[in-house]
Order: structure tokens, then sequence, then C-alpha cells
């Protein structure tokens, strides 16, 4: 199983460096940027020095994903954690979603404690309702009598009807992203609703929201992974740490410094810029009074 792991791109190198990842660098010293500061006056020059600019550009540290390769990268690690653990995909997606994407996390803390595991994410072995061999059965919600055909259950097996369940879940659709940690309905209730759910009980219109969101959710709960900030922008870039150097250039045409996030700024530290920015602000604030 180490070796699989070993096989993954670098949205699932967990362990190399939070703090990097985290944004705990604003304070790097300049001296952390010493790969370009003492050349940083050739760096510029237009002069005969394409060597060097070659050996830095096969440096890059990051890779710029459009929306395929996101949905690629996505179901390669559903994919991949549902052959592992013997689970379906919808709970691998529910696991990978809890865990931040992270494989790893995902496969450490399964086979360090399952039960618990699937106790906090809400994926139950087995129903906590059993229901008779009745043809019919009352909705927890509007407390009418369905056919069996109108009611449908999690996995937990509290039933519900189909007009409730839709209204249910499009309602959290319509509050945001928070629906991709949907729960039963049942406040007592912590068993997961997932996506196979989603794509059975609501409107296409509903089911597109929902795929973006989760799509969405692969980017920003990845510390590995941001997307690019300019306005318009789509792409997402996915960045390892490596040589100190954090400058992003996007596919649209974009340049930006991974770590704080404004206009890439190398070889002047992030600290440095932040300052500049607020003072500029200070005094802009000051002319307009």
């Amino acid at each position: 199983m180490d070796s699989e792991d070993d096989m993954h791109d670098a949205n699932d190198m967990e362990y190399l460096d939070d703090d990097f990842y985290s944004g705990e660098t604003e304070d790097v010293p300049m001296d952390y940027y010493s790969d370009y500061d003492d050349d940083a006056d050739d760096y510029f020059d237009n002069g005969d020095d394409s060597g060097r600019f070659e050996s830095r550009r096969t440096e890059q540290n990051f890779t710029i994903l459009k929306e395929s390769d996101i949905q690629q990268r996505q179901e390669d690690d559903i994919n991949r954690v549902a052959a592992v653990l013997s689970i379906s995909r919808v709970s691998a997606s529910i696991l990978l979603r809890h865990y931040n994407w992270s494989v790893t996390k995902v496969h450490d803390a399964w086979f360090a404690d399952e039960d618990r595991v699937r106790k906090t994410v809400g994926l139950l072995e087995k129903p906590v309702v059993q229901h008779a061999k009745t043809t019919e059965l009352t909705c927890g919600i509007c407390f009418e009598t369905y056919p069996r055909v109108r009611i449908e259950t999690a996995s937990c097996g509290h039933p519900y009807c189909i007009s409730c369940w839709e209204g249910y879940i499009s309602t959290s659709i319509k509050d945001g992203p928070g629906c991709l940690t949907l729960r039963c309905p049942d406040p007592t209730c912590a068993a997961a609703v997932g996506q196979d759910m989603i794509n059975l009980l609501v409107s296409d219109e509903d089911k597109e929201k929902y795929a973006c969101y989760l799509l969405r959710s692969y980017i920003e709960d990845n510390k590995k992974t941001k997307w690019c900030p300019a306005p318009g922008c789509e792409y997402a870039v996915s960045f390892g740490a490596g040589n100190g150097n954090y400058d992003v250039s996007c596919l649209c045409s974009y340049s930006f410094c991974w770590n704080c996030i404004e206009e890439a700024h190398r070889p002047v530290d992030c600290g440095t810029v932040a300052k500049w920015i607020l003072k500029n602000s200070t005094e802009s604030e000051n002319m307009n009074c």
C-alpha cells in the first residue's frame, strides 16, 4: 500500500511542510530569497542570460490546473480510496471531503480506527431503523403515509417522502457549500447524505450546483491548491514546497505570490509587501479625508 501511496501527485504529500502551506511564512527574512538576491539585477537583465532563465524555469514547483484536470484528479482520488478501503465511491467522496481531500489522511485514520471514522463522518454499516415488510411508511417530516416507492432513506433507515427529501436537500444546496456535509433530517441522526441521493432526488439545476461545490471544495479545502486570484480566472494552482520561490505564473498571464496571494514580488519578502500595502492604504485614506 505504501508504494501505491507514493504514486500519488502533490495533492497527497501531507506531511512535507504544514507550516509552509498554512501561510505561516509572512515574516520570512530577506536572505530566504538568497537564490535570487545576489543576482537580482542580472535576473531582470535582458542580456545573454538565456541559460539562467532556462535553468530557473525548470525549477518550477507548481502546476496550473484546468477544470478538466481538477475533475480528473478528484475522480482518481475517489477511485483510489474506494478501491483500497473496499467502499463505494460515494462513501469515499464523503471521507475525502471530511479529510480535506487528503488520501493519506483518510488511509491513516481509517486503518487506525475504522469505527471511529465511520461514526465521525456518518458512514453507517447498518440501518438504525428497521422497517417491517409493509407496503406503506410514514414520512418523518410531513407525517403523511406513502407507498414504499415514494419513500427514501439514507443509510440510517429514517423514512422520508420524496417531496420532503427534495425540499430538504434543495434548501441546503441553496444555502451554499454546507450541503456537502448534509446529514439525515432526523436531528438525532448523523448519517451522511451522499451524492447518490442528491442525484436521485433533486432537479438538474441543484445537481449542477452540488457538483460545482464538490469540485470547488477539492481546491479550496486542500492546503496544496488555490484558485488563481486574477479576476475572472478559472484556473487553479497545485503548489509543491521546495526551492523557496513562491512565484506562480498562471495560464491567464497573471503572476502572483503563492504565499500571500499578492502580485508576484520576488525578491521582496511578503512581510515587506504587506507593510507597503498598509502604508499606501493609510496614505490613500488620509488624502480622502
